[in-house]
């Protein structure tokens, strides 16, 4: 799986940011082929901030990482860019999401691979990070591959999870 691109800038702050989506603040799991899944905690921090709490469990329900973010989205040509901010760090991920179901969504980082490639700036400033990801916002080769989470213990998760567990995992 590619990296997502790590910036030191964001695309526009707290206050800038578009309200919350509601239907996120829950629950949500996906699975991976490998056995393992992640599970994402949504709560509303403000009126356009989610805290977001990250935990990915490998094969054997292991706990192999905790993460905590903030999220708090822009549109940029329709769609809500979030910047992810990591408490620790001080730099930031980029990902958009969508809806494919009433208790399922998507999520697609900015590709690292892809802004080394194609993102070329002397000095990386969120007006022209902005500027280069609203050019490319409908590259599809700009974004990793989809996650698909579900919301925990919907009916949609309940068929996933047998499925997960019928093939072996």
């Amino acid at each position: 799986m590619a990296c997502p691109y790590e910036g030191e800038v964001e695309l526009n702050t707290y206050e800038e940011s578009v309200k919350v989506d509601k239907k996120l603040i829950d629950d949500w799991v996906s699975f991976n082929e490998e056995g393992g899944r992640e599970e994402l905690s949504i709560t509303k921090l403000a009126k356009s901030v989610f805290q977001v709490y990250h935990k990915q469990f490998g094969k054997g329900n292991k706990l192999e990482s905790r993460e905590s973010y903030r999220a708090y989205a822009t549109e940029i040509d329709g769609y809500d860019i979030f910047n992810i901010e990591s408490k620790d760090e001080g730099k930031y991920l980029f990902s958009k999401y969508g809806w494919t179901g009433k208790n399922e969504f998507y999520v697609q980082f900015i590709d690292s691979e892809y802004m080394a490639a194609n993102y070329k700036a002397d000095s990386v400033t969120t007006e022209n990070l902005r500027a280069f990801i609203t050019e490319n916002v409908n590259k599809e080769e700009m974004y990793s591959e989809k996650i698909e989470f579900y919301r925990k213990h919907s009916p949609e998760y309940e068929k996933v999870r047998m499925f997960m567990r019928k093939s072996g995992f």
